[in-house]
């Protein structure tokens, strides 16, 4: 398997064979981060003034940097398991999870307000029939994505009272085999479809035209949303789908939800999911959520741009998933090169 770990490109078999993505917490790290928490809340700083200075890490960092390389340079996804969140109310577990996702890069906006940080819970919203509304604001089964940024962070606070499974998939595996059974889908995905915006990019555009799949730099790079490439058609300026774009649609959800490609996640209070949205796609259960509001499911996201994220193509710089990562690391390198 390790011969293309730099692409982040693996099968379900391969993550069976090699356990590095999962990154059990012992007590000693336990007590740093409730240590750290402490801190943080005795600072009195707002939520999103916290730095990497107001929550220090000693010896869990390294778990960190390794986990930072699993994520931009190996598999592509982690998972950091139990998270001392049982210490806390919810309020105060906002700024543990703030402060880890400090180390691993830029927090970015996930909506056209600016929010930095998304409770994802059901609001009693549909995504059928809406402009705005969200897949994370459902309990509806999410179909393969992925979010905005280099990756996400996922915080589990509460689980459903049932279902709500995670699944990921590496979109470079997917890609892959989609080139070897059908390379003219592959040519097909990688020329430019139409997204829906849900009426969160600031630049006020309804639909964006990107690519599925681009290669770049060496690299297979993604961004897929079948739900909102199909929401996109009720808009009149939006071309209608072809024949050869929906077969090329059906192919990516069908290796998606291939037992050899989809790996699923169960949750639990206290674990955190990061995974590169560049390399891998990730999907949700419908769920069944329990009456008494305080035992709902609740899940805490972050968008991230990565410390050392990849070269992104020129075709994701007014996209509402990549547009401030993009723009991110133009300033940096204008920055470095004016030193």
């Amino acid at each position: 398997m390790h011969k293309n770990i730099l692409t982040g490109e693996w099968k379900v078999s391969d993550l069976n064979i090699k356990k590095d993505w999962i990154f059990e917490l012992e007590e000693s790290d336990q007590k740093e981060l409730i240590d750290a928490t402490n801190k943080a809340i005795k600072s009195k700083k707002e939520l999103f003034d916290l730095k990497v200075s107001d929550f220090p890490l000693n010896k869990f960092k390294k778990k960190i940097d390794l986990a930072k390389h699993q994520l931009g340079k190996g598999l592509g996804f982690v998972i950091l398991r139990d998270l001392p969140i049982k210490n806390f109310s919810d309020s105060n577990v906002k700024i543990m999870f703030w402060g880890i996702g400090q180390y691993f890069g830029f927090p970015e906006p996930q909506d056209k307000a600016g929010s930095l940080l998304h409770v994802v819970t059901d609001t009693g919203a549909t995504v059928k029939n809406s402009d705005n509304i969200r897949g994370f604001q459902t309990n509806q089964e999410l179909q393969f994505h992925t979010d905005g940024g280099d990756a996400f962070g996922l915080l589990c606070v509460r689980p459903a009272k049932k279902g709500g499974l995670s699944k990921l998939v590496s979109s470079v595996a997917i890609f892959k085999e989609i080139e070897r059974l059908r390379p003219d889908l592959a040519h097909e995905l990688q020329e430019n479809f139409y997204f829906d915006t849900r009426a969160q990019n600031p630049n006020e555009k309804k639909s964006q035209s990107v690519p599925v799949f681009i290669k770049h730099d060496g690299l297979v790079s993604a961004l897929y949303k079948r739900q909102y490439i199909e929401t996109a058609q009720r808009f009149s300026d939006v071309p209608k789908l072809t024949t050869k774009q929906i077969e090329a649609l059906d192919m990516v959800d069908s290796l998606c939800n291939d037992a050899e490609f989809c790996f699923d996640i169960k949750l639990k209070p206290g674990d955190m999911e990061i995974a590169n949205n560049a390399t891998t796609f990730h999907s949700r259960e419908n769920y069944h959520d329990y009456d008494d509001i305080n035992k709902r499911r609740c899940m805490l996201r972050l968008w991230l741009s990565l410390y050392d994220g990849r070269p992104l193509p020129d075709a994701y710089e007014d996209t509402r998933e990549w547009a401030a990562t993009f723009q991110r690391r133009k300033e940096i390198k204008n920055f470095i090169k004016a030193v």
